[in-house]
């Protein structure tokens, strides 16, 4: 055991000196991620914080005390070796906000959804994704702690009825009213690199005409996912027989999002319209 301390001390001790010449420089300057009590993604949120940290983002990590308790403890370990983040002290919140470029939220709990559709503040987790929104900054939110995907399939969470899943449905068609930009957790880096540009200014926007696509691979398609497009200026692309919840079709007519599917997907499944 001492002897894989050590290798991992040398380690991090080589990257520390290595990753700056790849872009790990700090250079875009700071962002504070907040990481909630979500079950599902720490594994897929490492990735993105190590890219946050790698295209040149100082991260200030913020742990909710149920993300600690789960967590607290990989993250560190995972990022160690990895130049330009610090996990943020409580009573700091509010000076690291207004020095911050962006809050980036890889983690969302629906404890922590909830709270946020109702504007509610009452920890620091919560006071920093408000107040972000409150100083219009940028606030980047991975939805995928809250959806129907394989992860929460796996513990169970697939189980609860209709009214359930509209809630949270509701509830993030709330977050992207408020400003949040919706994503999936794959994309939470380059969303964020394409919000906070290097230079002071707003984020590049597509070229007139342009039109580009993004697929969904989960079974079900939720106004999460269309609203990820809308903030992607790209139409939905679905899986075979996908099916679409009332409310993801209600934001498609409403954004202008055509919602995609297979030609020989033509038919229609229980709880839903297929692409």
């Amino acid at each position: 055991m001492t002897e894989d301390k050590d290798i991992a001390r040398i380690v991090a001790r080589v990257l520390a000196r290595l990753l700056p010449h790849l872009g790990a420089d700090g250079r875009r300057g700071a962002v504070i991620a907040v990481l909630t009590g979500a079950t599902v993604g720490i594994d897929k949120a490492i990735v993105q914080l190590r890219s946050l940290l790698l295209a040149g983002f100082e991260v200030r990590l913020v742990f909710s005390s149920m993300a600690e308790h789960l967590y607290g403890e990989t993250v560190r370990e995972q990022l160690d070796g990895f130049p330009g983040w610090s996990v943020l002290p409580p009573v700091t919140w509010l000076a690291a906000l207004r020095a911050a470029r962006a809050v980036v939220v890889p983690m969302l709990s629906v404890n922590s959804l909830s709270k946020l559709a109702q504007l509610v503040a009452d920890n620091q987790t919560s006071n920093l994704i408000l107040h972000g929104l409150f100083s219009g900054k940028p606030v980047i939110v991975a939805r995928n702690g809250v959806e129907d995907n394989p992860g929460r399939r796996d513990l169970g969470f697939h189980r609860g009825n209709g009214a359930l899943r509209q809630a949270v449905e509701a509830r993030l068609a709330q977050a992207h009213a408020f400003g949040c930009v919706l994503t999936d957790i794959d994309h939470l880096a380059a969303v964020a690199v394409r919000q906070i540009p290097e230079e002071s200014g707003t984020p590049a926007a597509l070229p007139t005409g342009a039109r580009t696509t993004v697929g969904h691979g989960n079974r079900v398609v939720t106004a999460g996912d269309v609203l990820a497009a809308h903030q992607a200026g790209a139409d939905l692309r679905c899986r075979p027989q996908a099916i679409i919840t009332p409310l993801a079709r209600d934001a498609a007519v409403r954004l202008g999002i055509r919602l995609l599917g297979d030609a020989a997907d033509n038919g229609k499944r229980e709880g839903g319209v297929p692409c």
